[in-house]
């Protein structure tokens, strides 16, 4: 990430790179920041790096208080810069006016990996991973009822039944992909290919086993997840997501209509 992030900075002449750790992770920083002084001590980040003249670039890690909306680009400027983590209006684009109203490019981490293999190994070796239409790898965070949850890199193309039987998921009921805003898929669509052009996802997979009551155990909770997670800036996601939970539970307390469904 770290190198991917010093590439950037030659390719757009920046100097100064910012990775944004939300506090969640704080057990982690100790371990970045040995790995950027590692850096620095070697010239692949401070002044003049790896020799070329002018090329100035350090990193530093930014804490924030984190939220689900931080993951967009807009809320995560407001949010390192102290202020709360809602999204901007644009235009302005971040590249035009970002962090503390400077140009900024906002990557994802994978992406900064992404262009490190591609230096290290070539475009011809990135293109043929993947998909015709998703090309490389994909980091994915499985959790829920399976025997070896955890983070997978894996080229697209995989299908949701490869990814079953790689964490041991045994009497799989449904699977949510891409997180609480994402889809959730029922055996009908295991064979689907996961990928941009069949069946997408954002990264995140949580499998539920036969055992799981769908409405209460995960319908019901992603209600509450979003009604404490909304930024509040707009009606639809600060009101619906309660009036939602209101309905579904008059329906599983017996007492919904045919218009509450």
């Amino acid at each position: 990430v770290f190198e991917g992030m010093a590439i950037g900075g030659y390719a757009i002449g920046a100097e100064e790179g910012i990775l944004y750790l939300r506090y969640e992770y704080k057990y982690m920083r100790n371990y970045l920041e040995g790995v950027l002084q590692n850096m620095r001590s070697t010239n692949l980040l401070g002044e003049n790096i790896c020799g070329i003249k002018g090329f100035n670039f350090d990193i530093r890690i930014q804490s924030g208080a984190g939220s689900y909306v931080c993951g967009e680009e807009s809320a995560l400027i407001e949010s390192a810069e102290g202020n709360r983590g809602e999204p901007r209006p644009r235009p302005p684009f971040p590249v035009e006016k970002g962090y503390k109203d400077c140009p900024t490019v906002v990557n994802n981490v994978e992406t900064l990996c992404s262009v490190v293999n591609i230096i290290n190994f070539g475009h011809q070796w990135y293109l043929r991973q993947g998909t015709e239409a998703s090309k490389g790898t994909k980091v994915l965070s499985i959790s829920g009822d399976c025997r070896y949850p955890g983070v997978y890199e894996m080229e697209w193309g995989f299908t949701v039944k490869d990814i079953l039987e790689m964490v041991g998921a045994t009497d799989t009921f449904a699977v949510q992909m891409g997180g609480p805003s994402g889809a959730l898929i029922g055996k009908n669509m295991f064979k689907k290919t996961v990928c941009y052009e069949d069946l997408s996802t954002g990264g995140s997979l949580i499998i539920f086993n036969s055992s799981r009551d769908i409405i209460r155990d995960v319908v019901l909770n992603f209600t509450d997840f979003f009604i404490a997670e909304s930024c509040g800036s707009c009606v639809p996601c600060r009101n619906i997501p309660f009036l939602l939970k209101q309905k579904l539970e008059k329906m599983l307390a017996g007492k919904g209509t045919r218009t509450d469904i």
